[in-house]
């Protein structure tokens, strides 16, 4: 299994799972919303808000000049020791992609999708896939900035139309700024303990609009 591929259980729950019946994992969880992110704050406008001097940057800017690494997995990002008997247990192994981001039409978008790797999954899943920008502030430090999420529902794996999830933001600028998508794949009617999947940042000339 991918090492992107996230728990998005506290430790303390995934041990007790192991003593559940494996046939729970077949249990439906599809109401369930996707776990937020470990970059996501619901209070992120207002951090922005306090910061005059916060700006939306450069995957190099965000490295010298403030010290954050952007290629850096979130902290709720699975290692390999911890989800290999996980995957063995749910008896079905996928991969949660994006592509990297990217400009059209004045607007910053990347696509979300899922790849079938191998045992008995279910055959279409709900793909929710955020894309962010990086910003970062003196007071704060950096972060990833959710600018627009979009959801795809009951989509086969595999990449194209049909198979993914777009979300798009506009430019208000053409500074470089870096950029990522974000995806979280919910397999129908199938529990799991997996959370978000992190892309490879990417630098476009994109600035977006100030949310201050």
């Amino acid at each position: 299994m991918g090492s992107t591929k996230k728990l998005g259980l506290l430790f303390a729950a995934a041990l007790a799972m192991v003593f559940i019946a494996p046939a729970a994992a077949q249990a439906a969880a599809a109401d369930s919303p996707p776990p937020a992110t470990a970059s996501d704050s619901s209070n992120v406008n207002s951090l922005i808000a306090s910061d005059p001097n916060a700006e939306f940057v450069s995957l190099e800017v965000a490295e010298k000049q403030y010290g954050f690494d952007p290629y850096a997995a979130d902290a709720t990002e699975s290692t390999g020791p911890v989800v290999t008997p996980f995957y063995a247990w749910w008896g079905c192994d996928w991969d949660a992609v994006t592509d990297y981001p990217h400009v059209s039409s004045g607007q910053a978008s990347v696509h979300g999708y899922w790849v079938y790797n191998s045992g008995d999954c279910p055959a279409t899943a709900t793909v929710t896939v955020n894309l962010q920008a990086l910003w970062c502030s003196g007071m704060w430090g950096c972060s990833w900035y959710t600018l627009a999420t979009d959801v795809a529902t009951g989509v086969y794996p595999g990449s194209g139309t049909g198979h993914w999830a777009t979300p798009h933001s506009p430019c208000a600028t053409t500074s470089v700024v870096g950029w990522r998508g974000s995806v979280f794949v919910e397999p129908t009617d199938f529990w799991h303990p997996y959370g978000w999947t992190d892309g490879t940042p990417q630098n476009l000339s994109c600035s977006p609009p100030d949310p201050s």
